[in-house]
């Protein structure tokens, strides 16, 4: 099943997708780091003494959530519901994004019929993780003040997930980023 989803992301490359999902990326990176709309993280931290998103934390337990979406208050918590809606959207573009750069440079570096181009599967499960983090935030915020521990403790772990396979995937990229630099410098090159 892997192999199949690795192919049908292989088959979507093309340059102008590639290009327009990193522009959606861009715009979506803008909207929540740096916009003052209700879903971005300095409107959270505004309204919440400094408070940030869950999802920016690397690890949290169950009772750092039920904290947090206290410290957010109503206000807070209902930007984050909208911060999340959002991110629903924006996680499926990034992991796509990313995997269809992935694919790019595994088929220059290893050619196009290597197992190694299955590492174009890295960012999907980081868009994966992203979701079901989402999904459990989202849980939570319309419970409030309920609090469930099983969906508290998935969440983080999610978040947890989420920044692991993030940090993979970027040590995959600079590792094959450095490899084909160093192919592209090699002496007899033309």
């Amino acid at each position: 099943m892997l192999s199949k989803l690795s192919n049908l992301i292989a088959r979507l490359y093309s340059l102008r997708w590639m290009s327009s999902l990193f522009i959606a990326v861009a715009f979506f990176f803008w909207l929540f780091n740096f916009s003052s709309l209700p879903l971005s993280n300095p409107a959270l931290m505004r309204v919440s003494h400094g408070k940030e998103l869950l999802d920016m934390r690397l690890y949290y337990s169950a009772q750092d959530a039920f904290q947090a979406m206290k410290d957010y208050g109503p206000e807070g918590r209902e930007i984050y519901q909208h911060f999340l809606v959002a991110d629903f959207v924006f996680a499926p573009l990034y992991g796509l994004a990313f995997s269809l750069l992935l694919t790019l440079l595994a088929r220059a570096l290893f050619g196009p019929a290597s197992s190694w181009s299955r590492l174009n599967l890295l960012p999907i499960g980081i868009a994966f993780m992203d979701w079901l983090e989402n999904t459990c935030l989202f849980l939570l915020l319309i419970q409030y003040p309920g609090q469930n521990v099983f969906i508290g403790t998935a969440s983080g772990i999610a978040t947890l997930a989420k920044w692991v396979l993030t940090a993979v995937t970027l040590a995959v990229f600079a590792f094959i980023g450095m490899r084909l630099l160093a192919k592209r410098l090699a002496p007899g090159r033309t």
